[in-house]
């Protein structure tokens, strides 16, 4: 579910999409980047006010720092119209570390980022280069080791028969399965389920497919098993076909608005009309695997192989910017009641990392924030589809 470099939009009835994860180091050679993806700062840049406490950005900087430091040695990025190595961006987080462990105030805070960073504006789809903005999170569900009669709708581990492929010329991944010594196209979402492919791959059950399809959009998950345990289960491969959005079928047949078509409201919709679910489901070709997460694991598992930090890691176009880079969000969170429902919006500000990516990410123009796991998480991540600013920050040469 890698990134593309192509620019597109991503309209608001594709909310329900999340990010899909993976592995995978960069290789040393020219620098990873767009210079057209940022835009000089060219108005007044906004109060550098965090809403979330500066532990959970410290927690951040370190998964990016340790992601960095792995890399090639001359491995270079652009970032504001300029190329950096992954030592310059480590040590510029690092940099950013110590400013903020003397908590200075937001006032102090932009006056020292303004004199000693480098800062730019990512350049969005509108006049006022403001991007759009989706939220993801990890979801909770109750499951079985063994198929039951509640519990019958499997995740599957990765089948041995699917491969990928390098194109060389093309310069992109081929996944599929071979046949008759040539790769040919996964098996779709319909045809595994229905036609029972991967039978004896289950790595666990679920009790509804509607969940299970969840897990999928988002990546990653937890399961409660019935002794009480949690588990968590990990992204570990997908089938190769691209993903085909449910919330916009559900628009352009009518039977839900655009702004209807939010995780909340195609869930809604798909549990009124259970008799439509098996065949809105499989209008999504895409189909994600599943691995156990690692044991001692404190999160999910972002594309840099780091785990994603609630509210602070972000994905992004890798494409278009240097994966572990420092920016600065400025958007709208969700106010909730305690029945977990939303009730009103508020400013939202804070600096985030870019440590993720999604196949519906791509283009300079398009965010999905991590919200982390419970309700408060699901019900962001569920309805968060709205315009924002993002600003980078890099130590100044």
């Amino acid at each position: 579910m890698r990134t593309m470099a192509a620019a597109t939009r991503i309209f608001p009835w594709l909310i329900f999409l999340g990010s899909g994860l993976f592995f995978a180091l960069p290789q040393a050679g020219a620098a990873q980047g767009d210079q057209a993806a940022t835009i000089p700062v060219v108005s007044d840049l906004p109060m550098f006010h965090d809403d979330l406490g500066y532990e959970s950005l410290a927690l951040a900087i370190e998964r990016s720092v340790h992601y960095l430091r792995q890399l090639p040695r001359g491995k270079t990025f652009v970032l504001c119209g300029e190329d950096y190595s992954a030592d310059w961006l480590s040590e510029s987080l690092l940099a950013f570390q110590k400013i903020i462990g003397e908590k200075p105030s937001p006032q102090a805070l932009t006056a020292i980022l303004k004199k000693e960073f480098t800062l730019c504006q990512a350049k969005g789809g509108n006049d006022d280069n403001r991007i759009f903005l989706t939220g993801y999170f990890e979801p909770l569900f109750k499951a079985s080791m063994t198929k039951t009669a509640t519990y019958h709708y499997p995740l599957y581990r990765k089948p041995s028969d699917l491969v990928t492929t390098s194109d060389a010329k093309d310069q992109e991944n081929k996944t599929g399965r071979l046949e008759n010594g040539a790769i040919v196209p996964y098996f779709t979402r319909a045809e595994i389920d229905k036609g029972w492919l991967l039978a004896g791959q289950e790595l666990v059950w679920l009790a509804d497919p509607v969940e299970a399809f969840i897990m999928h959009v988002q990546g990653s998950g937890q399961i409660r098993l019935a002794d009480g345990s949690l588990r968590r289960v990990q992204f570990a491969a997908k089938n190769g076909h691209e993903y085909r959005s449910i919330g916009r079928l559900l628009v352009d047949r009518g039977v839900m608005r655009r702004e209807e078509a939010t995780m909340p409201g195609i869930v809604r919709y798909l549990k009124a009309h259970p008799e439509e679910q098996e065949a809105v489901l499989h209008h999504n070709d895409s189909f994600v695997f599943f691995r156990w997460g690692d044991a001692g694991a404190v999160g999910p598992l972002g594309s840099l192989g780091e785990p994603l930090t609630p509210g602070r890691s972000v994905a992004l176009d890798q494409d278009c910017f240097p994966p572990g880079s420092l920016a600065f969000l400025a958007s709208r969170k969700p106010k909730v009641n305690a029945a977990g429902e939303i009730i009103g919006w508020e400013p939202l500000s804070r600096f985030v990392l870019n440590q993720d990516s999604g196949s519906a990410i791509t283009g300079p123009g398009r965010l999905d924030l991590f919200w982390g796991g419970g309700s408060y998480a699901e019900a962001a991540a569920g309805n968060m589809r709205h315009l924002g600013t993002l600003y980078f920050l890099v130590k100044k040469k």
